[in-house]
């Protein structure tokens, strides 16, 4: 170490080669900032957190189906028998988001007769199930369903709540939903009695 100078006193060529040396070394090191004086902070990320935010798969696949069916819908209906003839009925519905994504209410009128129908379709978090509700303006009762949604494509096959009052479930009170793209699904009891065709109106 150098020792202090006192005045008259002249700096050793030892001495000065240290000084030059410390003061190199000050120049090229960049100090170290402290967080507390205003530095760059550094922290490890916290267990298990993620930079991105990760969705819930589980609703992916019921939140883009009912969202599909959300608008205004031109229906056709063919009876068993009829493969190439006009439909035997049409008419329209009207298909409106419900509260949220997951959910959806509707109403339909025929072209050529007074019978209309309303009802609401959405999918039930707790159960992983959709359900499906109607009443109709002939007094036939209201339809109570539930649903399960295929994994590998949009389709749903829809069953009754509540077994009919002589215990019977027939292939009539069954239903599938089909979505082929984004402006056509159908609409089909197990029973094949008829098939509903609904085109989105543009």
């Amino acid at each position: 170490m150098c020792r202090a100078l006192k005045p008259g006193m002249h700096i050793s060529r030892r001495c000065l080669h240290i000084v030059v040396a410390l003061i190199a070394t000050s120049l090229i090191t960049p100090p170290r900032h402290l967080a507390a004086q205003g530095g760059p902070k550094t922290s490890r990320p916290a267990p298990g957190s993620s930079s991105t935010t990760t969705g819930q798969p589980s609703l992916q696949l019921p939140r883009s189906l009912v969202q599909q069916l959300v608008g205004r819908w031109r229906f056709a209906i063919w009876f068993a028998g009829n493969f190439d003839g006009p439909p035997d009925a049409s008419g329209t519905r009207v298909a409106d988001t419900l509260y949220d994504d997951l959910r959806l209410q509707w109403t339909e009128q025929f072209d050529n007769s007074a019978s209309r129908s309303q009802g609401i379709m959405g999918f039930d978090q707790r159960t992983g199930r959709l359900y499906r509700s109607a009443v109709y303006s002939d007094g036939t009762g209201a339809e109570l369903l539930t649903g399960t949604l295929s994994p590998s494509e949009p389709l749903v096959t829809f069953a009754p709540i509540a077994a009919a009052p002589t215990g019977d479930r027939g292939p009539m009170d069954s239903f599938t939903l089909t979505v082929i793209d984004q402006d056509h699904f159908t609409w089909v009891p197990l029973d094949r009695g008829w098939r509903a065709v609904f085109t989105r109106e543009r």
